[in-house]
């Protein structure tokens, strides 16, 4: 189909509409642009009634040749149009700033037309940033600034995607959005929220005080995406958070529009809407006074994250994004990694237009529109730092960056905002010094996401399967590489595929979350094939473990006990201790149907401690042999003999942080 007529023909009007200054002006732009006759006759001149916004949706209806497909030959319920008028006069309101319905509209049959275009292709340069992988003093001095600007930090994720590869169905059969994935036995959402926490108690260490993260979710009303991830929150008791810390907002859903530019039925009044991209982000925020909320709060910078990828909190790459942008005062920032050339992620490019330079995103739909399929460039992870202050004035201006056709639907595409093309409005004069930046790191240690299930015969990129492998490495690198474990090599993801994973190792993230942490947690040992690790727990030394089984440590008290329903970090935590210690059982029972990512594990034996409240176990030197489930109750140290018994003693010692210039030391501790 042919549109450039109608592009010519709702470009100047799209253009007048978004230089209007109000409803009026309008209504007074469509009168002059229509014939008279036409908006005075007809079945549908009833419907104008004293709404103005309501009449000004259905004149952009008119305008763009919808009327008919959406209301119908007949004579429509004016109840049933009413209803319908009010969606569209908010998706115009939201879509103001490119001419509202009309622009939404137009910039959909231009991107439909732009496939059958020639356009020369720019040159883009590689974008370089602070490489995490360096361990430099850089490195380490990024991590020690975004420690200290948590507590002026909040979270921002988009979780209102539609999941549907997933296969996601609740007990009832309805479908779930990814939020409720249940990876590690828990939601993809409660999994954020360990992260959050992971690095208030971090501070807490530190510095002696209570910091709470507020954190805003984006939802959708698909899927009733909304009304889930509250009731995830609202089942956790809000994770023991105060729920005025939690803003939940929800995004529009917007058209879907078809190859032939027609506006997809889902029946007689029932357009097909869908959420329109995670880029409705800043203009949601902003219209919902997100932003401010945030501000009230003595909140000035954001960490941005999507709630697919559950390995972005791992070590330090989420603290050294933020102490980057706190330490160089900028805008906006990307958390970067190698890209793969197969992975639906876009790429970091720099660009030059003119007089100036940008920092910008090329999503992978557009790799061949750009030519830029085989190059190495950096992926966009969708990792971000915002800075608020600093960004609001250009959401203001931009409120719709990355304007992108997403056409994988099968009845149409709707129009998309990508929400890291923020920073296409942050340029630089060529040779100045950018507002925005990135971090490099492993891609490991930065993206592995959750977006589909694994189909038979099919690969582990994007599965919640392949997540798991990639969690499970990077677990097994840091036991072998800086914990100086003597483990055997991890299992390829065809035989983790087939007889499950050869090490299982899995950590509450308030361990460390840093690896430095870590391994000063936990030193050298020795780790059979099939062994098991699990440590929910933050306060343990375990030093020349050997491990020929499942080992699983629980504290109830991770990070501090609960008071009137809020956790409160606190050195009311259970620890535990292992010293010279053997671990020997049959652990994992290789030969059931053990689903290992969502943590359903069937064992023929486990060492199982557990915690209660302020409690420890302290083992040196000692061999446990076989199924052993071992409860310390809560304000009691237990020291396991050689022959069986325990010593029993009052628990009354402290874990102790500290900073040494920009490295956090732990492991000390004091009766």
């Amino acid at each position: 189909m042919n549109f450039q007529e109608e592009i010519e023909i709702l470009t100047p009007l799209a253009a007048s509409l978004k230089k209007s200054k109000g409803l009026e002006e309008k209504q007074e732009i469509f009168l002059s642009h229509f014939q008279h006759d036409k908006m005075t006759s007809g079945g549908l001149c009833k419907h104008f009634t004293d709404d103005l916004p309501s009449k000004i949706a259905l004149l952009s209806l008119i305008a763009i040749k919808q009327e008919k497909n959406l209301f119908g030959e007949g004579d429509p319920s004016r109840q049933k149009v009413s209803a319908l008028l009010k969606t569209f006069a908010r998706i115009d309101r939201f879509y103001e700033s490119i001419g509202g319905i009309v622009g939404y509209h137009l910039n959909v049959l231009q991107l439909l037309a732009q496939k059958h275009s020639k356009e020369s292709k720019p040159s883009y340069g590689r974008a370089s940033g602070i490489d995490l992988t360096s361990h430099s003093a850089e490195v380490e001095s990024a991590v020690a600034a975004g420690i200290r600007a948590l507590p002026e930090t909040g979270e921002l994720y988009p979780i209102g995607g539609l999941g549907s590869r997933l296969n996601l169905l609740s007990n009832s059969g309805d479908p779930l959005p990814a939020a409720c994935l249940p990876f590690l036995g828990r939601t993809l959402l409660h999994g954020l929220v360990r992260d959050v926490q992971a690095r208030e108690f971090l501070y807490f260490r530190l510095f002696g005080m209570q910091v709470t993260v507020p954190i805003a979710m984006m939802t959708s009303h698909e899927k009733k995406n909304a009304r889930r991830a509250r009731r995830i929150c609202e089942k956790n008791h809000w994770f023991g958070r105060p729920v005025e810390s939690f803003s939940l907002f929800s995004q529009l859903s917007v058209p879907v529009i078809s190859a032939q530019g027609e506006w997809v039925m889902r029946a007689p009044l029932e357009p097909l809407l869908q959420p329109g991209g995670h880029g409705a982000l800043w203009r949601t925020a902003e219209e919902q006074g997100v932003f401010s909320w945030f501000r009230a709060q003595n909140t000035h910078a954001l960490l941005i994250r999507q709630i697919n990828n559950p390995i972005a909190g791992i070590d330090n790459g989420l603290i050294a994004l933020l102490g980057v942008g706190k330490k160089e005062g900028k805008a906006f920032g990307f958390a970067s990694c190698e890209r793969l050339p197969n992975a639906a992620e876009g790429a970091l490019v720099v660009k030059e237009v003119g007089e100036f330079t940008h920092l910008s995103n090329i999503e992978y739909t557009e790799f061949k529109k750009y030519g830029i399929e085989e190059h190495p460039y950096p992926a966009n992870t969708n990792i971000l730092y915002a800075d608020i202050k600093l960004l609001q004035p250009v959401i203001q201006k931009n409120p719709l960056p990355g304007l992108i056709l997403n056409m994988k639907e099968e009845s149409g595409g709707r129009l998309e905002s990508m929400m890291q093309n923020i920073s296409d409005a942050l340029p630089a004069k060529k040779g100045g010094k950018l507002p925005t930046f990135l971090t490099y790191n492993e891609r490991r240690r930065t993206i592995s996401a959750t977006k589909r299930s694994l189909e038979e015969g099919g690969g582990l990129m994007e599965t919640p399967e392949g997540a798991f492998y990639d969690l499970l490495y990077n677990a097994h690198a840091l036991l072998k590489k800086k914990c100086g474990t003597e483990i055997g090599d991890f299992c390829s993801p065809e035989t983790y595929l087939k007889e499950g994973p050869s090490h299982l190792f899995l950590y509450h993230p308030a361990l460390g979350p840093l690896y430095t942490l870590i391994t000063q947690k936990i030193r050298k040992g020795k780790f059979a094939k099939n062994a098991e690790l699990q440590l929910e727990i933050a306060d343990v030394e375990i030093e020349d473990l050997d491990l020929e089984g499942s080992c699983l440590i629980e504290a109830r008290n991770v990070m501090g006990h609960h008071s009137q329903g809020l956790l409160r970090y606190s050195q009311q935590t259970g620890k535990c201790v292992l010293k010279g210690v053997r671990v020997e059982n049959k652990g994992i029972n290789r030969d059931a149907s053990n689903c290992y990512w969502k943590n359903q594990i069937e064992r023929h034996e486990a060492l199982a401690i557990h915690l209660e409240g302020h409690s420890e176990f302290y083992a040196e030197n000692v061999t446990f042999q076989g199924n052993q489930m071992i409860c310390v109750p809560n304000g009691e140290r237990w020291i396991a003999k050689p022959d069986g018994s325990f010593q029993k003693e009052r628990a009354d010692w402290e874990w102790k942080y500290r900073m040494e210039g920009d490295q956090v030391l732990s492991g000390q501790y004091f009766s």
